[in-house]
């Protein structure tokens, strides 16, 4: 096989294997930071969900360690049950970040480098070189991939029969995991075929049509990042994997289902070209897809003072990723299901509903206002987007405008919004770090009104910490400080009931 063909994995291996955290420019540092903070926040925020509490239930029944901390449990077990049940807290609410491929990498990504970096008594700083590392990973092989349809002169000609976020998530936990693991290159290559081949499979069309979400939706993010810390340690006591999986006709993107690749996008700028500043934030606990028209109403609330005793009926725009059954639901059975309806978030925040897990909670899916006000939401295409392909750039996409019309007050109120809050790449969407500790706070039940009291203090003292972090000897006190935080969560915090 010619040089220039047959050495993708071993490209991205080394490029694993030998970065340092000396290697990372400071807004990459920053991030990292502002990631941690980010996952920790979203996972804090499940750990009474029933999902949580599931994930939590089931790695205590397993036992194992002492080796990592269990957000929620706030003890330690084996470093694969750790990254397991933290990376799938974080992922319950859809709350976490999320990357222009349509997918959420901070969730394995920053469990699995956490989980090893306290087994092999890494420092905060082998922490963040981690994140940043495997990041890199995960969303360069979901760019290499491309878009989950297929393109031809400039417009969409079909959709890929297999797909989904579940493979370039292991691949960010892999990435992660083999950084904070200290493997070789060629310890590192093994890794990465052994997860390669034990991917989660391709659910996301049968994601597509389900009326009812499972648990599961169409990732484990726990998963994800137990098979990248599980392939990291078996690599590191001498088992192996496909050295080639990225390379050939039968590399890993055809077996995923990919109809293509573009190996420029893989290898290109490693280094140097930090993927992770690309990475979009959420103050809304739901879909993506939901916070373009989410970002237009909430202007128009702002600038209008709408009220929702006011509002007649709202029409949302949506791309033509967010128009399926399960986007379109007025009435959604159950909160993972809500998660990803228009109209339950159109309402929660026309209600004023504090973003978390009060989203989900029963009062907010059954009162009866709620309830009527669902009931007034209906979803259309959104003309702008209706080529998606016209949004798209190297294997992402950077903004896909979504809007609303509000009828209130015998007017009618419209907005659109090309980037949503929380995009990094406008000023005006790009979240100051003061936005992600709000984010935080409420994640932890904390709101306005709560002023200085005990669980507020302890929140704001953990988000102060971890943005903080930069030991060179050891991680920091935030890890601890963290664990008793999250057991003061599972104690206080109201249940989110299905």
């Amino acid at each position: 096989m010619p040089e220039t063909q047959g050495n993708l994995t071993r490209q991205l291996a080394e490029f694993v294997a030998n970065t340092r955290y000396e290697d990372l420019p400071t807004v990459v540092v920053e991030e990292c930071r502002r990631l941690l903070l980010d996952t920790i926040g979203c996972a804090l925020g499940a750990v009474n969900t029933p999902s949580g509490r599931i994930a939590l239930q089931h790695v205590e029944s397993l036992g194992g360690g002492p080796n990592a901390t269990v957000l929620g449990l706030g003890i330690k077990t084996s470093a694969t049950n750790a990254a397991y049940a933290n990376a799938r807290l974080a992922n319950v609410l859809d709350a976490d970040d999320t990357f222009p491929t349509s997918t959420h990498f901070g969730n394995a990504t920053v469990f699995s480098a956490l989980a090893l970096t306290e087994q092999f008594d890494g420092s905060d700083r082998d922490l963040l070189t981690a994140i940043a590392v495997g990041f890199d990973v995960g969303a360069r092989i979901g760019s290499w991939m491309g878009a989950p349809f297929q393109v031809k002169d400039g417009e969409v000609v079909g959709w890929n029969e297999l797909g989904g976020p579940p493979a370039t998530v292991t691949w960010a936990a892999a990435g992660a995991a083999a950084s904070a693991a200290r493997l070789d290159s060629v310890q590192t290559n093994h890794a990465f075929g052994l997860a390669g081949a034990n991917s989660p499979q391709p659910t996301i069309r049968k994601w597509a049509e389900a009326r009812i979400q499972p648990m599961y939706k169409y990732a484990d993010a726990g998963w994800c990042a137990d098979i990248g810390v599980s392939a990291t340690l078996l690599s590191k006591l001498g088992s192996t994997g496909f050295l080639d999986i990225l390379d050939g006709d039968n590399a890993f993107w055809r077996f995923y289902g990919s109809p293509t690749h573009v190996d420029d996008l893989l290898i290109s700028g490693l280094g140097s070209d930090w993927q992770i500043l690309n990475t979009t934030y959420k103050l809304w606990p739901c879909c993506r897809w939901i916070h373009h028209p989410l970002t237009a109403f909430s202007r128009l609330i702002e600038e209008h003072g709408l009220k929702p005793e006011e509002i007649e009926g709202v029409v949302v725009r949506a791309n033509p990723l967010a128009l399926s059954e399960i986007f379109r639901a007025q009435q959604p059975a159950d909160p993972l299901t809500a998660e990803f309806s228009h109209a339950h978030a159109i309402a929660a925040m026309a209600y004023g509903i504090p973003a978390g897990p009060g989203w989900y909670e029963r009062e907010a899916m059954t009162a009866p206002h709620m309830v009527a006000f669902r009931g007034k939401v209906t979803v259309k295409p959104e003309p702008s987007s209706s080529n998606i392909a016209k949004w798209m750039g190297g294997g992402q996409w950077r903004g896909i405008p979504g809007g609303v019309e509000v009828f209130a007050r015998g007017s009618r109120f419209a907005a659109t919004a090309d980037n949503a809050l929380g995009d990094p790449w406008s000023d005006s969407t790009r979240f100051p770090k003061e936005i992600l500790v709000q984010k935080f706070l409420g994640m932890c039940g904390v709101g306005e009104a709560d002023g200085q009291s005990p669980l507020a203090d302890q929140a704001a003292a953990c988000a102060e910490a971890i943005l903080a972090a930069d030991s060179a000897a050891g991680l920091s006190s935030w890890v601890s400080d963290v664990a008793d935080l999250s057991r003061t969560l599972r104690r206080t915090l109201v249940d989110v009931r299905s």
